[in-house]
């Protein structure tokens, strides 16, 4: 199977301290006959490292009536919390990166109303940097090379 390869870059002319997108939502396609799907909505996600699965906080779920899945437990910051609910979506990130059928757990947090985690950042190839003072970082999927810092600087290295 080819996988058409689609990817974006966010430049900011000074550093980022959280990394902040316009994503689409909707609800998975599998769920809904294509005639009858009801539009995608924007949100405003954030990329998070440190979140192994992607999460929707409850205006998402309440203004695109999404469908609970099933229940999950949950570790984070302030501990863990057992029965999330989950849900199945699609996404559309910057420059029609698309990713159908996202399993999401719900979540609630200030001001974001997507998380995207690990289970979305790995499907590709990541990065982040801050030259001269601007965050600059990218995102393609799928993933097509490896970064490998050490071997730069050797290669380069006087």
């Amino acid at each position: 199977m080819v996988v058409k390869r689609r990817s974006f870059t966010v430049e900011a002319s000074g550093l980022l301290h959280q990394l902040v997108t316009p994503c689409f939502v909707s609800v998975a396609s599998k769920h809904v006959d294509a005639t009858a799907r009801p539009p995608s909505r924007q949100f405003r996600s954030i990329w998070d490292t440190g979140a192994t699965l992607s999460m929707v906080s409850k205006g998402v779920v309440e203004e695109l009536g999404l469908p609970t899945e099933g229940f999950i437990n949950v570790r984070h910051a302030g501990g863990e919390a057992g029965g999330v609910p989950t849900y199945h979506v699609d996404l559309l990130l910057y420059n029609n990166v698309q990713i159908a059928d996202v399993r999401v757990g719900l979540v609630e947090v200030r001001d974001i109303d997507v998380i995207i985690g690990m289970d979305i950042i790995n499907r590709g190839d990541f990065a982040v940097s801050n030259r001269e003072g601007a965050t600059t970082f990218s995102f393609r999927i799928p993933s097509i090379e490896s970064f490998n810092f050490v071997k730069d600087d050797e290669k380069y290295s006087l």
